[in-house]
């Protein structure tokens, strides 16, 4: 008997929740474990953690959020050795703008920690070091606000609390991250604090670009990480894993719908997890009540395709909306064949001369501002387009620039007019 009670609690669930069934991925989180590891020898040395940065970007929906938390879950659950890491959350990469800020992230975590609620604190040195996060109290004679949290105070909780733990600075949408969090990011990637810190750092497509212009000019490229669309196999896994979780049993006539999901959806996360959302939407009906052979594929799919075109009308900002036509023409040639950058500016360069002046046809035409830079970079921060690094015959990597999902290309293509299935004018 299908549980109608969890499943309605899923079909409600908005499409940016984290994945609740997820799958693959284990390249990236194996690559952590061996961040960890090192981090662990470099501990018993007595020497600093530096370079670890870690870096997971891609587009929208791509799951980069529910991958920090399978990582933060994987350390819970002891996966990443018998001296797990303690997990620091942070929301967005505005939050990284001081030491200070750091610090109270860090310095909240460990209080929040397993480790630390089932230890004695009551040490003078760690309530004079935090005294509002760790309980303690102005003495007589200081003024009434706390002094600036430092790494300093931060090394003595950690001496006393977790000497041989490693801390995972986990930090979402760091493309967020603004002209004041150059230096913090450049101390946390070169270690010159001391501490045992393993900054992971994901966001959206520009993400890379954004902390190599923030402090991290020359980055290893083995901990850089381009998150997109996931293997059929997995795709397919996480269907299974959902109907499994809540009971709903395969019927004679069911059809093979881990396999058709994972088509619809282009085996992207965000088009996986609402194709999923619309196929609980009718199995809670009170005619279906959880039996997969009752249900219509063709209202399945009908409702998929509105929470698909939903995400991908957000995507849309003003700017592409009033440049539809031109957005189009560049979909319709990366689809083709796949630009590196400056292919790519010189091709978005001759589709605007080619454009008409006429006010009223600015729909082919770069912005006012004829900013090129930032039109592209847009593109990237939309998902519209991403960087894949790919070998050559001659076995250089190189850096190619193309839409990470094919039906958003298909939608954005036939938005501007244009037939998919025809080769563009040269």
């Amino acid at each position: 008997m299908a549980d109608i009670t969890e499943l309605t609690k899923f079909a409600r669930s908005k499409e940016r929740d984290a994945a609740l069934f997820f799958q693959g991925r284990e390249e990236f989180i194996t690559d952590i474990k061996y961040a960890i590891q090192n981090a662990q020898e470099n501990l018993r040395a007595g020497e600093s953690t530096t370079s670890e940065t870690r870096l997971f970007y891609g587009a929208p929906g791509a799951g980069k959020t529910s991958l920090l938390g399978e990582i933060a879950k994987r350390a819970e659950q002891g996966t990443f050795g018998a001296i797990r890491p303690i997990i620091v959350r942070v929301v967005s990469g505005k939050s990284l703008n001081s030491e200070e800020d750091v610090v109270l992230q860090i310095a909240e975590a460990i209080k929040k920690d397993a480790i630390f609620r089932t230890t004695s604190h009551s040490n003078a040195t760690l309530k004079a070091a935090f005294p509002t996060i760790f309980g303690g109290s102005l003495t007589k004679g200081q003024i009434q606000n706390s002094p600036k949290a430092t790494f300093l105070n931060l090394k003595q909780i950690i001496k006393d609390l977790s000497p041989s733990r490693t801390l995972l600075l986990c930090v979402d949408e760091i493309q967020n991250i603004g002209p004041d969090a150059k230096e913090m990011i450049d101390l946390l990637h070169q270690g010159n604090h001391t501490l045992p810190i393993i900054p992971v750092y994901a966001g959206l497509g520009n993400s890379l670009r954004v902390i190599m212009s923030h402090g991290i000019s020359r980055p290893a490229s083995g901990y850089i990480h381009t998150v997109s669309a996931l293997a059929v196999e997995e795709a397919q896994a996480a269907v299974n894993a959902m109907l499994t979780q809540f009971k709903v049993a395969r019927g004679k006539k069911t059809g093979d719908w881990p396999g058709v999901l994972a088509q619809r959806s282009d085996c992207w996360p965000q088009h996986l997890h609402n194709g999923m959302r619309a196929l609980a939407m009718e199995l809670i009906r009170p005619d279906i009540n959880g039996e997969l052979d009752r249900v219509d594929p063709n209202t399945v799919f009908a409702r998929e395709q509105n929470l698909r075109e939903q995400a991908y009308g957000w995507r849309l900002s003003q700017t592409f909306q009033q440049t539809q036509g031109l957005l189009s023409q560049i979909m319709h040639h990366i689809t083709v064949q796949p630009h590196n950058l400056a292919e790519l500016e010189s091709l978005v360069l001759r589709l605007d001369q080619k454009a008409p002046r006429d006010p009223t046809l600015r729909a082919f035409s770069l912005p006012e501002d004829r900013d090129l830079e930032k039109y592209i970079h847009e593109m990237m921060h939309q998902g519209l387009l991403q960087e894949f690094s790919e070998q050559d015959e001659a076995g250089r990597i190189t850096g190619t620039l193309r839409c990470p999902i094919p039906s958003l290309a298909t939608y954005i293509m036939r938005l501007g007019g244009i037939d998919p299935s025809k080769a563009p004018p040269k």
